[in-house]
């Protein structure tokens, strides 16, 4: 028995584990990595902060948009001379505010940098036809339309039926609200922002009635 326990004793003698040193850092090296990391983690705070006002801002855009092709989707354009101006002009009123107390929109177009574009497309087969004219109707004439009769034309299946379409796009310059220079360094200020929204618009489907323009399939 006493041979038993003293093979037993050197056993776990065998697996006792060493003496461990004393791991704990010197009191100054705590603060010397905080001082090092703080820097880089308000950066990478101020950043989600500034990105978070730009999506706010960029649904916002989407909203008014899409507010815009729902109501003036179930007009006729060829119909109305001013259905452009309008449908522009929702686009504008939903983002500005209402009233000098109004804190809940505040999104200012600015006409010499900003821009509302309207456009119909009457598609026919491999034909697409826009209106008012090539390029839309511009509230400021400051942008460029992200959509042509090519890309339009692109974007159908093959033997997809006649159709009309309204698209309704907004753009905007944001001017960021931090503006911090680690932020600007690599995102513009203003940031350009662009939002539209494609809605079908049966007036403008082909064959087209009178008084609207002639669209004959090819």
């Amino acid at each position: 028995m006493k041979k038993i326990l003293q093979k037993l004793a050197k056993l776990f003698n065998k697996y006792e584990p060493h003496r461990t040193r004393n791991t704990r850092k010197p009191r100054g090296q705590s603060l010397v990595e905080f001082a090092i990391a703080f820097p880089i983690v308000i950066m990478l705070f101020a950043g989600v902060v500034e990105f978070g006002f730009i999506l706010n801002y960029y649904l916002s855009l989407l909203d008014a948009t899409r507010e815009s092709a729902r109501f003036f989707s179930n007009l006729d354009p060829f119909a109305d001379a001013s259905f452009y101006a309008n449908a522009a002009a929702t686009v504008k009123d939903a983002l500005e505010p209402r009233t000098v107390n109004d804190t809940t929109r505040k999104i200012l177009l600015d006409s010499a940098n900003d821009d509302v574009i309207i456009t119909v497309y009457s598609v026919c087969g491999n034909k697409v036809v826009s209106f008012p004219s090539a390029g839309g109707y511009h509230m400021y004439n400051n942008a460029a339309s992200t959509f042509t009769n090519t890309s339009m034309q692109a974007s159908r299946l093959s033997g997809a039926p006649n159709a009309g379409i309204l698209l309704v796009e907004v753009v905007y310059n944001y001017h960021q609200v931090l503006a911090l220079p680690w932020i600007t360094a690599w995102l513009p200020n203003p940031t350009p922002l662009r939002a539209y929204t494609i809605m079908p618009i049966p007036a403008a489907e082909p064959p087209l009635a009178a008084p609207a323009p002639v669209v004959t399939c090819p």
